[in-house]
Formats: C-alpha cells, sequence, structure tokens
C-alpha cells in the first residue's frame, strides 16, 4: 500500500496560488500527481483562512473525547467501584458454595441404607507393616 505523502503548509499555499493562475486545473494536478479534488479540498480551506485545516495531517478529525476531559473520580465513587468489587467476588464465593453444597446434599440422598455399620464394608489394608 502507498504511504500517504505529508504537504508542508507552504507548498499547499503555492498550490493553491498557482491554481488561481493555472489555465485548467487539471493538467495542474497531473503536473503534480496530486488527486484533483485534494487541491479543491486546499483552496477551499485557503479560502476560508483555516490555517488549522491545511495543516492538519489526514485521518480520522479529532473527536469530541479528546476535547472533553473526564471528570477525577472523587473518594467517594473510588470506595463504591472497590466494594462493588468485593461484592462481586463474594457473589462468587456464595455461588461456587451453594453448587458445591447441592452436589454434597444430592450425592447424600442417592444412599440407599440408614447408615447404619453393615452399609460400610470394610476395605483390606494395603499395608504389611501393622499386620
Amino acid at each position: 500500500m502507498k504511504k500517504p505523502r505529508i504537504y508542508s503548509i507552504d507548498f499547499k499555499r503555492e498550490v493553491v496560488r498557482r491554481m488561481a493562475e493555472a489555465e485548467t486545473i487539471v493538467a495542474l494536478a497531473k503536473e503534480l500527481g496530486i488527486p484533483r479534488p485534494l487541491l479543491y479540498r486546499w483552496r477551499d480551506k485557503f479560502q476560508a483562512r483555516n490555517r488549522v485545516e491545511l495543516e492538519r495531517r489526514r485521518g480520522r478529525p479529532p473527536g469530541r473525547r479528546s476535547q472533553i476531559a473526564s471528570p477525577a473520580p472523587s473518594a467517594a465513587d473510588l470506595r463504591i467501584a472497590e466494594l462493588e468489587r468485593l461484592l462481586g467476588r463474594k457473589q462468587l464465593e456464595v455461588d461456587f458454595l451453594g453448587r458445591a453444597f447441592e452436589q454434597v446434599r444430592g450425592a447424600a440422598s442417592n444412599r440407599i441404607s440408614d447408615g447404619g455399620k453393615e452399609s460400610i464394608a470394610r476395605s483390606k489394608s494395603r499395608s504389611r507393616s501393622k499386620e
């Protein structure tokens, strides 16, 4: 992709002056290798005496976000944000423990016996050193 050229204010001023003297704008645009609509934009902005617009780089014009500074958060706003983060964390813990409790409750209700001695089978000892 071709890198956009950046023209100085003096060059733009000279081009606008030459546009006033040129026989055709098309010939001047071809001679300079600059698109004709760009020449007209420079002329219009120069005639409006808007030097800032002539010096502005290509791309998105500066918007309202860059002009309006957001107010600094107060101590109360910072405290509220901190408490909301803590509340969110605690809510995650409660949800986790609630799901774990439901799983334990579900496992307990699946038992068939009443939990007497005969419901637990003896396991074989794995260690021979205790024998």
